[in-house]
């Protein structure tokens, strides 16, 4: 297991306890560390000291039980670890800027240090945020043979299988380029349900003849993409669409009439399930 998926292990542990006595000492122990190796890991990987960041979801999680709820706050106190309602104001204070009484009486009051809780999925999307960048490329016609299929979010079709079939008999195809450039082809028509996907994957070949039976053809026009790269496990590449979609283009002008984008797999790709594989994504625009 890598480091970060210890921290993000962590993270799970901490918010499985946050209504315990939980402290720094009892999580780096429980992952094997020192307790001063992992705290800077943890602060390396999530932005917060690992003392902190128990702090701030202890006392974020009892804000909202004590605006929500009628419980006595000595109740919270004890119910989130605090030994005493004295400790407790006193961390509450720190980081409300206010006590626990005072706070409950404030309606309209929003405090701004409350953080939600971090996991592996959120760490490495922000870290996708830092790296995409795309780069603006325009490449020639593409001629590829493959193998189409459909695919449905609803049904989560296995993509496995198919890349499997093609990887099987890729040799089939005689005039492919080699070494191996594969690709997969995303396409859907204009009134086609958001949902629903055609797939093509398929290797590049130098010209479309001889296509073995089993096979078919297709041709990626010459055309302008925005180039984004997506690093980590294949079964992770959503996190990287997502980005693109939700975050990156809602702030741009680019216009996407295409019915299309794909993903190629060429020298960085290390396998599916290799963290440090790199695929490239391209969107095309206008």
């Amino acid at each position: 297991m890598k480091n970060k998926d210890i921290v993000y292990s962590a993270l799970e542990l901490i918010e499985e306890n946050l209504k315990s006595d939980i402290d720094v000492c009892s999580v780096s122990q429980k992952f094997g560390f020192s307790l001063y190796y992992f705290s800077r890991l943890f602060k390396g990987i999530t932005g917060y000291t690992l003392k902190d960041y128990i702090l701030l979801r202890k006392i974020s999680e009892s804000y909202n039980d004590l605006i929500k709820t009628d419980k006595k706050i000595i109740d919270i106190a004890f119910e989130y670890g605090f030994g005493t309602h004295e400790s407790y104001s006193r961390a509450f204070n720190r980081i409300i800027g206010l006590n626990p009484s005072r706070a409950r009486r404030q309606e309209r009051f929003s405090p701004e240090n409350l953080i939600s809780p971090l996991s592996g999925n959120i760490i490495e999307n922000r870290r996708r945020k830092t790296l995409l960048e795309p780069e603006k490329v325009e490449l020639e016609e593409i001629q590829l043979i493959g193998i189409p299929f459909y695919f449905d979010l609803a049904l989560q079709n296995d993509l496995s299988k198919p890349w499997a079939n093609l990887s099987a008999n890729a040799f089939l195809i005689e005039n492919r380029l080699i070494p191996e450039k594969y690709y997969q082809l995303q396409y859907w028509f204009a009134d086609q349900e958001p949902d629903l996907f055609y797939f093509f994957i398929a290797v590049q070949v130098e010209k479309i003849e001889n296509i073995p039976l089993q096979f078919t053809a297709k041709i990626i026009p010459k055309q302008k993409y925005l180039k984004f790269l997506h690093k980590g496990r294949s079964n992770t590449v959503g996190l990287t669409y997502q980005y693109i979609y939700n975050t990156y283009l809602p702030e741009t002008d680019f216009r996407l009439p295409y019915l299309y984008n794909f993903e190629l797999y060429g020298n960085t790709f290390l396998g599916p399930c290799n963290d440090d594989s790199v695929s490239e994504i391209y969107i095309p625009y206008e």
